[in-house]
């Protein structure tokens, strides 16, 4: 699927100026979770201040705490306290949480989308893009923030033009990466990993972040970070699980040139891409 991502007309850049210049507003995040992020950009930001801060929330404090005693961080122990919870979860992770917990809040009743299936191909997306990037030697971290965000332009565009969602998406039938992207162009004129990274930005995430989720959807043969196509490539497997399809149906949507610019030719063939494939099958659901 050919998808000119890279090369906007002018009715997108439209968009983009609006959303620029304050004519389109974007959607709001609790006022907890820009405390959060804003405490978690300082240098010399207390623990003990950033707990009593989400401990504010009941929701982001439950997930704080779930995220914690998950089998990928507690190691068998249970935690119950939010300051440990931080400390055992770390600041970059504890930031891709609370920026995605603000992101859902801030989507509640969005035309034309199913969201409880968005995120949960949101929360699919970041773990593969996730091992993609420790398969290939990338930042792990950094690409399973953008793997989660990296679709929530999506929701933006829909909340801005309710009538041409729902015309034009149904929440009972579910596309995502390059498909999701070709009905947005013909929908709205624009795709979402522009919005997407306006959203990154505002939320005050890591630069690498936002222009990774800007390209993530450009052309193979056009350059782009190597993060950028671990995104691509995480949407591509995302949507193979979401979806149900088979592991070696999954096989044959993955973009070989893709694959070869991130050097996971040999990953792809083996027993790895088949567990971490199982894994990402079993994985609970939305935050």
């Amino acid at each position: 699927m050919t998808v000119n991502i890279a090369n906007p007309n002018a009715t997108p850049l439209g968009f983009i100026d609006d959303v620029l210049t304050g004519r389109i507003t974007l959607p709001m995040v609790p006022r907890v979770v820009e405390q959060v992020l804003q405490s978690l950009r300082r240098e010399d930001f207390s623990t003990h201040d950033v707990a009593e801060q989400i401990a504010q929330d009941p929701v982001l404090s439950s997930r704080v705490l779930r995220l914690a005693n998950s089998g990928y961080y507690a190691r068998g122990r249970q935690l119950s306290s939010i300051a440990e919870a931080i400390s055992v979860i770390g600041v970059n992770a504890l930031q891709t949480l609370v920026a995605v917990s603000g992101s859902m809040a801030a989507f509640v009743d969005t035309p034309g989308v199913n969201l409880r299936h968005f995120w949960l191909r949101a929360v699919i997306t970041g773990n593969a893009a996730r091992q993609l990037a420790a398969r290939s030697g990338n930042n792990a971290d950094a690409a399973y923030s953008g793997g989660l965000l990296q679709a929530i332009g999506h929701l933006i565009l829909c909340q801005c033009h309710p009538d041409k969602a729902r015309q034009g998406f149904s929440p009972f039938v579910n596309e995502w990466g390059l498909k999701l992207a070709a009905r947005e162009v013909s929908v709205f004129g624009i795709a979402h990993p522009e919005i997407s990274a306006l959203w990154v930005d505002k939320l005050g995430m890591p630069q690498l972040v936002a222009d990774a989720v800007l390209t993530s959807l450009y052309p193979v043969e056009t350059s782009a970070p190597a993060l950028a196509r671990i995104l691509r490539l995480a949407c591509t497997v995302a949507d193979a699980v979401a979806e149900g399809r088979s592991l070696d149906t999954a096989l044959g949507e993955l973009e070989p040139g893709l694959v070869a610019q991130l050097g996971l030719q040999d990953y792809v063939s083996s027993d790895e891409f088949s567990t971490d494939f199982a894994e990402l099958q079993t994985l609970p659901g939305p935050l």
